[in-house]
């Protein structure tokens, strides 16, 4: 526990203008991208060597994603009564079951590599009661007014989490007697962030509004600002499905080898963290259109440039420009995004469900597109056909949101 208190302070020492429910907030998403970092840091390459397939791992992220609207509509039921807490609860107890089951399912995952998807069932489920509760509460505690810094706050946070867990993570296996017995290692640990979490998620009581409109009314594309939302938001989710999916594999194949892809990542990371820090006194509506084309041209050009050129160069243009892009087209997104739910005040819950939906529905589309030509054609022209098309959809993103600024 005294970490947690020293976590606090130093929350507090860097950010003095926010609200203690907005840094209770912060440090919340940190620790679980943390413990979430360092899953993903061995759990998608350990289940990729027993699947032995990009195939079955795009089926694997689609059955995940396309669980997460049905758990989102249940979390918002669940909610209408109860606190977050219940839904943070139960998320992050699937969470953790899953990486447990995909620890302890050795045996089966060799007999059949298709069991791994079981844990993209459970996983599904449970970040969908997760993530519900996390952009409901993101929207809920942050203003129009504190906004902008939150986000931007949140989004250096969370990547300092992300830049210490594959360090954590490569220190605890390089320590122990094989990979097996440093994976059990990590999982306890993330056993241990997770409870913290679920001890500050009791400390956060903000509730979600009363209200007598239903999950429907968010999935309704009948207002026209909602149905441009929406359709921008579908398209953001396509793009998305490249991160999903394809982005991890083709860095890593073009770094050559663990150390430098490793090595890669914190540089990228690092270069994240610093532009966040620089955005926050540009994202807001006088800015906006400059931060969002910067952002499109970077997340557009970083996916292309790494696809066309499969080498060392092209991976740094990559990190680089998407460590960037991260900052300027995720948070102009997100920024505007927010804001437009914020104008249905008596239903921003029911909206978020709405734009989650809408999200793991490209998402899902996305990963169908890839797949699909990766039955219909070649290998080497499937991925550039499949990355390039999936690249331009920001242009979209930017165009349909911008108006609503």
């Amino acid at each position: 526990m005294p970490y947690l208190f020293y976590a606090m302070l130093l929350i507090s020492a860097i950010i003095t203008w926010m609200s203690d429910l907005e840094k209770r907030t912060v440090l919340l998403n940190a620790l679980f991208n943390f413990g979430y970092s360092l899953a993903t840091s061995f759990v998608n390459v350990y289940l990729y060597v027993y699947a032995d397939s990009l195939i079955t791992m795009s089926i694997y992220t689609m059955i995940r994603i396309g669980l997460f609207p049905f758990f989102f509509i249940l979390g918002n039921h669940i909610t209408r009564k109860h606190s977050f807490v219940i839904t943070y609860t139960i998320g992050i107890i699937l969470i953790t079951c899953s990486l447990v089951y995909a620890l302890m399912g050795k045996a089966l995952f060799e007999i059949n590599g298709n069991y791994i998807l079981i844990a993209a069932v459970i996983t599904g489920i449970g970040e969908g009661f997760y993530w519900y509760s996390a952009n409901a509460s993101n929207q809920i505690i942050s203003t129009v007014e504190t906004r902008a810094k939150f986000l931007s706050y949140n989004g250096i946070f969370n990547n300092v989490s992300a830049l210490l867990a594959p360090v954590i993570a490569g220190i605890i296996i390089g320590h122990s007697p094989d990979d097996m017995t440093g994976y059990r290692h990590i999982l306890m640990l993330i056993i241990a962030v997770y409870s913290l979490v679920i001890l500050i998620a009791l400390s956060i009581h903000k509730r979600r509004e009363n209200t007598s409109k239903s999950v429907l009314s968010a999935l309704s594309l009948k207002d026209k600002q909602w149905r441009d939302h929406q359709v921008a938001i579908f398209f953001y989710g396509m793009k998305n499905s490249l991160s999903l999916t394809l982005n991890g594999i083709l860095v890593f194949n073009a770094a050559g080898s663990g150390g430098l892809y490793s090595r890669l990542q914190i540089m990228f990371a690092i270069i994240t963290i610093a532009s966040f820090r620089i955005i926050t006194k540009f994202l807001d509506k006088k800015h906006i259109d400059t931060t969002f084309m910067i952002g499109v041209f970077l997340t557009v050009s970083s996916t292309v440039v790494l696809v066309l050129f499969d080498n060392i160069a092209g991976a740094i243009y990559y990190g680089v420009s998407n460590a960037l892009a991260l900052v300027f087209y995720d948070n102009s997104y997100a920024y505007i995004s927010a804001n437009i739910i914020s104008r249905y005040d008596n239903e921003m819950t029911e909206r978020i469900v709405g734009r989650e939906t809408a999200m793991s529905l490209g998402r899902c589309v996305g990963m169908g597109f890839i797949v699909l030509l990766s039955v219909l054609l070649p290998e080497d022209m499937y991925l550039k056909i499949s990355v390039i098309t999936l690249s331009l959809t920001p242009f979209i993103v930017e165009r349909i949101l911008i108006k609503y600024k």
